[in-house]
């Protein structure tokens, strides 16, 4: 049996141009590929635009043109389409969300924020490794929460019914989001604090919090926040899972890799051909065909499609 599986976080667009990754014929550095995602089954892709900080564009231009990029593989290739509340999981196609990593992208401008939105973009993750002017990231050690006006931000990202992101948020701006948001708010690619204590990860309270309104936390492959040891292992993403699910319920678990975002791969996840590896590491832990239907899949799908 292949099970579907969605994914929250992967950051296939970004290297487009530097790295010349192509969505049908991979690169050897590629994780995410057509024939990847056909192998692993992945029904549910998201796509985020990530703007590097260091290129003399601006982090609008960047996602402006990964806008474009993104919209050309729709344009050739049929087999993905954008998520909508008729899609069937039994047709060939594969769905896509379309999202921005870090709010750099809508400087401090609401306008830029609605033009994202009109264009399809459906979450926004607030931060990424930096401040900005929305709020402050996990890495930097900082106590203060939302600015003024990431509070804007968020009131209107409520209004007009945009997912809010709190992976790489610190944790004072995790508080803000729970007081403040009206609508559920999700980690794409979070991990586990109890099981690894970097600051990117979430702890049990947040976890819980996040899964009390609704939300999802999408265990990401990213090594060093998953283990402290040198190397992570599929064995690694499965624990973080299952202490989700403890925490927060079969109903807050899902899938956020980050692949293309990762220097390293966990061993024996190469890239989304893998992903049935999960779903069989589930099954060998004791969970029923119908909570790992959850997890891989239907978690991630319910949250998303109100958004849509």
């Amino acid at each position: 049996m292949q099970y579907p599986f969605a994914d929250a976080h992967c950051d296939f667009l970004a290297f487009i141009h530097s790295k010349h990754f192509h969505i049908s014929h991979p690169t050897p550095l590629q994780h995410i590929s057509l024939p990847y995602l056909q192998q692993g089954n992945v029904k549910l892709q998201f796509f985020a635009m990530w703007p590097n900080l260091k290129c003399t564009q601006s982090a609008t231009e960047q996602c402006s043109r990964m806008l474009n990029d993104y919209q050309s593989i729709l344009r050739q290739y049929h087999i993905f389409q954008p998520l909508d509340t008729h899609f069937d999981l039994n047709n060939e196609k594969i769905s896509t969300v379309l999202t921005i990593e870090g709010g750099e992208a809508i400087g401090n401008e609401l306008d830029i924020l609605h033009q994202f939105f009109n264009q399809g973009v459906r979450a926004l993750t607030l931060t990424w490794n930096y401040p900005n002017a929305i709020a402050h990231s996990s890495l930097e050690g900082s106590s203060l929460g939302l600015t003024d006006f990431g509070r804007k931000v968020v009131k209107e990202m409520n209004t007009i019914g945009m997912a809010i992101d709190v992976s790489h948020l610190n944790d004072a701006g995790i508080e803000d989001l729970l007081c403040l948001s009206t609508q559920p708010i999700f980690a794409s690619h979070s991990n586990a604090r109890a099981l690894c204590n970097h600051p990117r990860c979430l702890c049990d309270d947040h976890i819980r919090a996040i899964s009390q309104m609704g939300g999802v936390i999408g265990v990401n492959f990213c090594s060093t926040h998953l283990t402290t040891h040198p190397t992570a292992s599929l064995k690694n993403v499965l624990a973080h899972l299952d202490h989700i699910i403890q925490i927060g319920g079969i109903h807050a678990a899902c899938i956020g890799s980050d692949f293309d975002g990762i220097d390293q791969c966990p061993i024996g996840l190469p890239n989304s051909s893998a992903m049935q590896k999960i779903a069989n590491g589930l099954k060998d832990m004791g969970y029923s065909d119908k909570e790992i239907y959850q997890i891989s899949y239907l978690n991630l799908h319910d949250y998303i499609i109100q958004f849509i």
